[in-house]
């Protein structure tokens, strides 16, 4: 192949990605619009006297699921923001920190679905060296995903999420989500960004409204170091990313 003819299919596949990317930013734009929306209208609803008081509760429980479809969707932007720009400034960061912030953030819509959050974090932990936007809302997608996907995956009165970060041998510090979600392997993760753009549902042992996130938090981790991996902690399974270590004094 010449080089001009090879500079000419270049040139297609760059406009084609340019094209695929305004489609996506512009889809983007257009599903938060309407979610604003009807949340302010379940807002002005929520302060007005509800002859029952189950209606409230209902509106309450659709802001709250309008909240989490808008985190999906500034995640989902944030992606598309960091590959147009291909650079995300790191800074040291305290894990522990993130982590209480985005669980302060879940609990209402964690609340819904019967699950309780905890944060767990290894002590003594040094800062990481991360894009502090990037890893606040890859976590956060992560986490709304997983306490939707094993309340759908079995019938509990109660169940657990715990947000948690430990050092690694080599000095990385994992930090991720984990839960009683089945079927998040490696090979399910590996099979699912080969599935992207070509099946409906990827990610085939998650059920409906929760793979979207777990592959949008995947490729923000992975923009920023190191894409998702089944990972434990204390012994429950989860999904979690490598974030190198500062070399600060460590936190106590």
């Amino acid at each position: 192949m010449g080089t001009g003819l090879r500079k000419s299919v270049f040139n297609r596949e760059q406009d084609e990605i340019a094209k695929q990317r305004a489609i996506l930013m512009t889809l983007s734009n257009d599903l938060a619009l309407p979610l604003l929306q009807v949340k302010a209208s379940l807002q002005d609803l929520e302060s007005q006297d509800f002859a029952k008081a189950a209606s409230r509760q209902h509106a309450q429980q659709a802001a709250m699921s309008i909240d989490t479809g808008l985190q999906l969707v500034e995640a989902y932007r944030l992606l598309l923001d960091w590959t147009k720009d291909c650079n995300l400034p790191a800074e040291p960061l305290a894990i522990g920190s993130i982590l209480e912030d985005i669980a302060h953030q879940l609990t209402p819509y964690a609340k819904q679905y019967n699950t309780e959050i905890q944060v767990s974090v290894q002590p003594r932990l040094a800062p990481v060296l991360a894009n502090h936007p990037t890893l606040n809302s890859a976590l956060e997608v992560l986490g709304a995903s997983l306490i939707r996907a094993q309340s759908a995956h079995s019938e509990k009165p109660k169940y657990q999420l715990v947000l948690g970060a430990h050092r690694s041998p080599d000095n990385v510090i994992s930090a991720g989500v984990f839960s009683d979600v089945e079927g998040l392997s490696d090979r399910a993760l590996r099979a699912a960004r080969s599935l992207i753009g070509r099946a409906r549902q990827p990610l085939l042992n998650v059920p409906e409204g929760a793979a979207a996130g777990i592959l949008v938090a995947d490729m923000l981790c992975a923009a920023m170091w190191q894409p998702l991996r089944a990972a434990a902690h204390n012994r429950l399974p989860g999904l979690a990313t490598g974030v190198p270590a500062t070399k600060q004094l460590q936190i106590i």
